[in-house]
């Protein structure tokens, strides 16, 4: 007894509980709003929309559904690795709340450790709050691999933080096999590098650097399978041309153009020109303001903030550029959940007795949007 009681005192504690917490109430929520739709089985509604995709993925390896190789195996790998140890006694979809799970654990434990590194531990369950009442977060607790990379990605930055190297290299070389957003998590972590060698790259090209070369290896590990598999190691990007609902997803590397265009729907629909209808909300509106939020989260932490909060913000203003290279805004609201650079800066800017009340109703603003992102998701309307 005494041994659980440590144990809840500690960051791995009280994360469990706040864990455990939070997917009971999206477990309940979700179940009655799919009740309500005539829904049955208690996870059903994690299984919406990609998550359609991972169930292919793992019953067909990649190998007669070559448009799948836009989702990327490491959750995919897990779930399916979990089910056949469990002599498939564990069921696909429980196997995926089973990983979810542990991944959300596994990333408040790393958010509740990196704001004692940066904010102090009086600010550490504000960055949790944030995070788990922004609009996106319930993507955490569906067939989704967000709840995989966004662990991964937080304990990197963590032992980035601490000076780990080595853990940074092995925890990115897994994250490549995950999204493709890995890339802005790699650059991340390379900025905090060069910042505890204090900008001088010279003193940072030793043999800590070396590590850094662990982190496409899951990404190459990736591109084998698909040549062998596919015949082609680059499918998880060609793939796109071959599902006709995915014809918008175009590069193109004017994202001024592509913002603006999102912004001019969304002044037509306030001056009456359109409808203001989900396909606005979705695609439009939500994304338009999370990329602003975080571009104003990341000039803050560029300009106001201290040292250590630069390379936040510099990831923050390149990752903007990364989430709308492909001509259009949809599902913003979702590529932004792992952006610490948006929680981070909520939390600095907030302050004095002013704190508590802005810091709430950031948290009250997110939990509206996210109830409303997530009866659309159960729904089986499309959330982002």
């Amino acid at each position: 007894m005494k041994l659980v009681k440590n144990f809840i005192k500690t960051d791995f504690g009280v994360a469990l509980l706040i864990t455990l917490a939070w997917k009971i109430l999206l477990l309940t929520i979700g179940y009655f709003i799919d009740i309500s739709n005539g829904g049955g089985n208690i996870l059903d509604h994690t299984l919406n929309w990609d998550a359609g995709w991972y169930a292919i993925i793992i019953d067909d390896h990649y190998q007669t559904v070559p448009v799948s190789a836009v989702f990327y195996p490491l959750f995919p790998l897990l779930v399916s690795t979990l089910h056949f140890i469990s002599f498939e006694l564990i069921s696909i979809p429980l196997s995926g709340q089973i990983i979810n799970t542990v991944s959300v654990w596994l990333a408040l434990v790393a958010l509740l450790k990196i704001s004692k590194e940066l904010l102090g531990s009086s600010n550490k369950y504000w960055l949790v709050a944030l995070f788990l009442s922004a609009p996106a977060a319930f993507f955490l607790h569906a067939f989704y691999s967000e709840a995989v990379f966004v662990a991964l990605a937080f304990l990197a930055y963590l032992f980035a933080l601490r000076r780990n190297w080595l853990g940074v290299g092995i925890l990115l070389a897994i994250l490549t096999s995950s999204r493709l957003p890995a890339i802005l998590i790699i650059g991340l972590c390379g900025l905090e590098y060069l910042r505890s060698y204090s900008w001088n790259i010279k003193k940072a090209l030793n043999k800590n650097i070396l590590y850094f070369l662990l982190a496409p290896i899951g990404f190459i590990a990736y591109a084998i399978y698909l040549y062998v598999t596919q015949q082609n190691a680059f499918a998880m990007f060609t793939a796109y041309s071959l599902e006709n609902d995915w014809g918008y997803q175009i590069f193109n590397p004017n994202i001024v153009e592509t913002i603006a265009r999102g912004g001019y729907q969304i002044a037509r629909a306030a001056a009456s020109l359109r409808p203001f209808d989900n396909d606005l909300i979705i695609g439009n509106l939500f994304p338009f303001i999370s990329l602003l939020v975080l571009g104003l989260a990341s000039l803050y932490l560029i300009f106001r903030a201290k040292n250590k909060f630069l390379p936040l913000g510099i990831i923050g203003l390149l990752s903007i550029v990364m989430f709308t290279l492909n001509n259009n805004l949809v599902s913003v609201h979702r590529y932004v959940l792992p952006c610490l650079t948006i929680y981070i800066a909520f939390v600095l800017f907030a302050k004095g007795k002013f704190k508590k009340p802005v810091l709430i109703a950031v948290c009250a603003a997110g939990l509206i949007a996210q109830f409303y992102l997530y009866w659309l998701f159960v729904s089986v309307v499309f959330a982002g």
